[in-house]
């Protein structure tokens, strides 16, 4: 397998990234929802437009994976959107997301490395997110990186709601 391939990501990337946003998301929990919920989902949230808004955001940072000059992973950080007490300069960790054919192979912790170094940078006190209560995979990951579970929300896939746990790493 050839070397995998981390940079920033730019407007230019928005098609590609919505493309693979909607397909990781797709493989790891369409069979969840109804047809026209995950439709909305995918429409809200990973349309190209989206991508481009996301991507052209100076406070949102984005690093991609590239695999021969596809997109096998990605990550995507920014300002507080979870709606929890937080200090200012706290950050979010939105997504990260791995192609199912490259899990396993060090992409998401080379990706989590970017994330943390942006939030430092950032003078973030701490780095927030949220998993699926289900997504065992992804709580083992974090738990790795000493975040801890504090709380819980309804994250909205169309109008179904799943139950999501936030979690905080103190940087």
């Amino acid at each position: 397998m050839s070397a995998i391939v981390y940079r920033a990501a730019i407007v230019a990337d928005a098609q590609a990234l919505a493309k693979f946003a909607a397909d990781t998301f797709i493989d790891t929990f369409g069979h969840l929802y109804p047809p026209q919920d995950l439709a909305a989902f995918l429409a809200n949230s990973y349309a190209e437009q989206i991508q481009r808004e996301e991507l052209s955001d100076p406070a949102i940072e984005t690093w991609l994976a590239l695999h021969e000059g596809d997109i096998v992973g990605y990550a995507m950080a920014g300002p507080m959107d979870l709606k929890v007490a937080h200090a200012e300069h706290d950050r979010e960790l939105y997504r990260l997301y791995v192609d199912k054919d490259f899990k396993g192979a060090g992409i998401s912790h080379a990706l989590m490395r970017c994330v943390l170094d942006w939030a430092r940078e950032q003078g973030a006190g701490t780095l927030w997110l949220s998993v699926w209560e289900n997504n065992e995979r992804a709580q083992r990951f974090y738990r790795g990186y000493a975040f801890e579970h504090v709380g819980e929300h309804k994250f909205m896939v169309g109008a179904t709601a799943d139950r999501d746990f936030i979690w905080r790493l103190m940087l």
